[in-house]
């Protein structure tokens, strides 16, 4: 068996253009405002101390293992390039990047449950509870109780309770897996909020946070499509045209939602973008 310091040796260490490198859409680490303010200012007096672990694609792209954090710090600090640490072993497959995206979070991070429900629902269909819960790196009880945790702390503070006393008797990943579940089926319209994701060719993902109101709106948006034969995408792209075309609809629209905050010294960005919706 090739031991960890033939492992270490193995792999490549290079500066790659950010531009090369695409997060993965479904990591399930999230961080809060606040934390993600302290990486920020800490990079800004440090710099980039932690390589990003990437794993090499197709088209001399690399998909990001690790670090996705601070790689989207790095993009708002002008980094041409960042440094990298490249895994070489080819048998790093997009099963084993995705068992490494928990083993990391459930070390460095905190999960979101959402994600990682998903992530389980499509590799329980290939491997066993077993080595599932082996290859996350839950190989005994602490850790496990680590990761119940962090699912508990992440979810809305009205379902923590009820969370907390169902998870008592679980002992498995597919135990974990059924209870959430159960919970974001039994509570999903109660939740303060969820996610509404736009990806482009799994190259682009944007992630918008979705309050109660506005979901319902979405679904009238598509009963209202449905009934006159429309697209839903077709007609999102025309009311995303409009409004960018209507400066008057912008500034009304800008003026009557919350500004959100951001850490000192970020450069937004300009509004160069919208010249091309002008004619």
């Amino acid at each position: 068996m090739v031991d960890a310091i033939e492992l270490t040796k193995a792999h490549e260490r290079i500066d790659i253009p950010v531009e090369k490198l695409l997060p993965n859409k479904d990591n399930p680490n999230v961080m809060t405002d606040a934390e993600f303010n302290m990486l920020y200012d800490n990079i800004e007096q440090m710099g980039l101390t932690d390589p990003i672990l990437v794993r090499p694609i197709e088209d001399g792209m690399y998909r990001v293992v690790g670090g996705h954090h601070r790689l989207e710090v790095a993009k708002l600090q002008d980094f041409e390039t960042v440094p990298c640490t490249v895994i070489k072993n080819e048998q790093f497959d997009d099963d084993m990047e995705e068992f490494q995206m928990v083993r990391m979070n459930v070390i460095h991070g905190q999960m979101a449950p959402e994600k990682f429900l998903k992530m389980y629902e499509k590799l329980s269909k290939e491997y066993s509870d077993q080595i599932l819960q082996e290859s996350f790196g839950f190989v005994n009880e602490s850790e496990f109780k680590r990761l119940v945790n962090q699912m508990k702390s992440s979810l809305p503070p009205e379902m923590q309770d009820t969370f907390q006393e169902a998870s008592k008797e679980i002992k498995t990943i597919d135990g974990l897996s059924t209870l959430l579940h159960v919970m974001f089926t039994k509570h999903g319209d109660t939740l303060p909020y969820g996610y509404m994701v736009f990806d482009y060719g799994g190259q682009d993902s944007v992630w918008l946070r979705m309050e109660s109101k506005v979901r319902k709106q979405v679904i009238a948006l598509g009963q209202l499509c449905m009934d006159n034969e429309r697209m839903v995408d077709h007609v999102v792209g025309e009311i995303f045209t409009r409004f960018m075309k209507d400066e008057e609809a912008r500034r009304a629209v800008i003026d009557a939602t919350p500004q959100r905050e951001t850490p000192e010294e970020v450069e937004l960005p300009t509004l160069d973008y919208l010249d091309e919706f002008e004619g």
